[in-house]
């Protein structure tokens, strides 16, 4: 494996690492959690798209994923934007921190425009309806943007404290989208569910994350003159630990997990 190609390897397999750990944040921090303040709902099945429960239907708990996902990826950010060192560590935590405000952000724009999703069920029943999902959407379309404009923002600074120059920057996003969107989508293939490949495993994992094409182009101009291109090589650990993540992922979460008879 060359060195640029196992770079680009290992920043894929950081993603892999990276959305599981979103995806299992919002479901298992976020709705899991939520469900232990209410005594009439049960959660009874986890899998990569959704935590399935019984009884009442709360709209705390589907606030609950994505809220934890804004929360996370704040605090993830502010902590990226302390360091004053850029390796795949501190790579990962940048791109959980951005994937983490996409998936927020971007909750609010299509439960806003398709009437689907966490959001949708908080606003449920609340009329106007229609001013509800407006409501929503334009918030989450601003908030995704300024979003963008954070990482892209934080991104720069850090790759400038390294003289890690801006060619550098697709390759950090473009695998990531890649591998990150191919997991999620591989994951909701797997619930039995079928419907729910196109509606939360396609739509999150490439839709809702399409703004990590933009960060480069978000960037701006490198305020030092680069002395490398290559942010790493190959990182053999990070490479099976993403192979080791995916599989529990993909082949025994995304089927679905019982959480209770």
């Amino acid at each position: 494996m060359t060195r640029s190609t196992g770079g680009l390897v290992t920043t894929a397999s950081i993603a892999v690492v990276a959305y599981a750990a979103m995806d299992m944040c919002h479901e298992v921090l976020g709705h899991g959690l939520a469900t232990l303040f209410f005594d009439d709902v049960t959660p009874v099945q986890l899998t990569t798209v959704a935590l399935s429960s019984q009884g009442a239907v709360s709209r705390v708990v589907a606030l609950a994923g994505p809220l934890v996902n804004l929360i996370l990826g704040g605090i993830a950010m502010a902590w990226f934007r302390r360091l004053t060192t850029f390796g795949p560590g501190s790579y990962f935590l940048w791109l959980f921190a951005t994937i983490n405000l996409l998936n927020g952000t971007g909750y609010a724009m299509y439960s806003g425009v398709l009437d689907f999703g966490d959001l949708a069920v908080v606003v449920a029943g609340w009329e106007p309806h229609m001013a509800w999902c407006i409501g929503m959407a334009i918030p989450g379309v601003a908030g995704y943007y300024l979003s963008l404009r954070l990482a892209a923002v934080s991104l720069a600074r850090q790759l400038d404290t390294v003289r890690i120059g801006r060619q550098a920057v697709p390759r950090l996003t473009w695998p990531a989208y890649l591998a990150g969107g191919l997991l999620l989508a591989a994951g909701a293939a797997m619930n039995p569910l079928p419907n729910l490949f196109l509606l939360v495993g396609v739509t999150g994992g490439f839709g809702c994350m399409l703004g990590l094409l933009f960060v480069p182009a978000l960037t701006g101009p490198a305020e030092h003159e680069s002395t490398r291109a290559e942010p790493w090589q190959t990182s053999w650990g990070w490479i099976v630990g993403a192979v080791l993540t995916a599989a529990i992922f993909v082949f025994v979460v995304g089927p679905g997990v019982a959480l209770h008879d």
